[in-house]
């Protein structure tokens, strides 16, 4: 499945503020999880509740295998809170290239 990866946060939003987003959530996330999930919003593919569901689920790994407690419990709110925002403001960015 290819497509543009734009890192994190939504296509529309300046470069340089996905720039930092995709930095700071580099400290505590595998960027994989943000790229595929970039190319499932690209091409539409799977649906859109299903891409969530996966990119929430590769950052609570992320968050598993982590060094301390206090980063286990910082990288869990942070993929809660990436979830919710791309549950929310999705629908902007799910399918764009159809």
């Amino acid at each position: 499945m290819a497509g543009p990866v734009n890192g994190a946060g939504p296509w529309w939003w300046p470069a340089v503020m996905r720039r930092g987003l995709t930095r700071v959530s580099g400290l505590f996330f595998n960027e994989a999880s943000w790229m595929r999930h970039d190319e499932g919003y690209h091409a539409g593919h799977p649906s859109r509740v299903e891409c969530d569901r996966k990119f929430l689920q590769a950052m609570l790994r992320d968050a598993s295998e982590t060094t301390t407690t206090a980063r286990v419990f910082a990288c869990c709110v942070l993929a809660w809170v990436f979830w919710a925002a791309v549950r929310i403001g999705g629908w902007a960015s799910y399918g764009r290239s159809k």
